[in-house]
């Protein structure tokens, strides 16, 4: 019986609680808005991301609509900021009324709005909107502070309030088809800031190092073939003839491994030489174009 009667006022103060926090009974409460969900989608036909070795010629295209048809704003702003900067946000489209809106944006137009500054392998722009709402609150895409939208909203099938275009390299081996500049050479045969020519093929996964021996140390000079894993981009060099050391029997050889940068701006090997009679593992050769 003492149980029951506790139990009884209690959930008599709970009822009492409720009914005491109404509106009307404490003016201070704010009244709630409806704000229109935005939906930001990448749109197929453009593209869906940004080529690092060739950024100008990037067209990335998306809709910008609302989640819920009968929710519509007064308008929105389709807004970018650049690699997470919500401090400098830049406005692509403003004032969009009809809904969905199809709106292209280039890769010339995307550096123009951040000053100018070429578009590199690895730089990523995050697209949203400002949604204005008929009574005129902002809410604005980016805000520096917080998130313009509650975390539950992601978990909605098929919302979307903002899309990213990244700058991504794929292996191309036209793209080392260059002269490159000598970092690092362990075995000594060129100087840093001297140059070695670095050519695309002959297999698409293949380019050729034409650096052992140096002009200054060889003859009959050959390129070093590096076949490139186009997913992982590590080089496998299987041993091969690179032509004649002075004062050294003919064919010397190298073999060996390492990593290219897919976008061709750096080159990083470590070779095995054999000449001179004799065997020499793990020079580090490193080139940048």
């Amino acid at each position: 019986m003492k149980k029951i009667s506790i139990f009884s006022l209690s959930f008599l103060f709970v009822i009492a609680l409720f009914t005491s926090c109404r509106k009307s009974d404490n003016p201070s409460l704010p009244a709630l808005t409806r704000i229109p969900l935005p939906l930001v989608l990448k749109d197929p036909t453009g593209d869906a991301n940004i080529s690092g070795q060739n950024p100008a010629a990037f067209t990335g295209k998306f809709t910008v609509d609302v989640f819920f048809p009968n929710e519509k704003p007064a308008k929105m702003d389709a807004v970018v900021i650049k690699n997470g900067d919500k401090t400098n946000v830049k406005v692509i489209q403003a004032d969009i009324t009809t809904f969905p809106t199809t709106i292209t944006v280039t890769g010339t137009q995307l550096a123009n709005l951040f000053g100018g500054v070429p578009i590199v392998a690895g730089d990523n722009f995050q697209v949203s909107v400002d949604v204005t709402t008929t009574s005129g609150l902002k809410i604005q895409g980016f805000p520096v502070t917080g998130n313009a939208y509650a975390s539950g909203i992601a978990a909605q099938p098929g919302s979307s309030t903002v899309i990213t275009y990244i700058a991504l390299c794929s292996f191309v081996n036209t793209a080392f088809d260059a002269v490159y500049t000598v970092v690092r050479d362990d075995w000594a045969d060129y100087a840093a800031g001297e140059t070695v020519n670095v050519d695309a093929g002959p297999g698409v996964n293949q380019i050729s190092v034409y650096a052992y021996p140096s002009p200054a140390y060889g003859t009959n000079r050959k390129p070093m073939i590096c076949n490139v894993d186009p997913v992982t981009f590590a080089v496998t060099i299987p041993e091969q003839v690179i032509g004649d050391y002075f004062g050294s029997p003919p064919n010397s050889t190298a073999s060996g491994t390492g990593t290219v940068n897919p976008c061709g701006d750096n080159i990083t090997l470590s070779i095995t030489v054999k000449a001179f009679g004799g065997t020499y593992a793990d020079n580090v050769l490193v080139l940048e174009k």
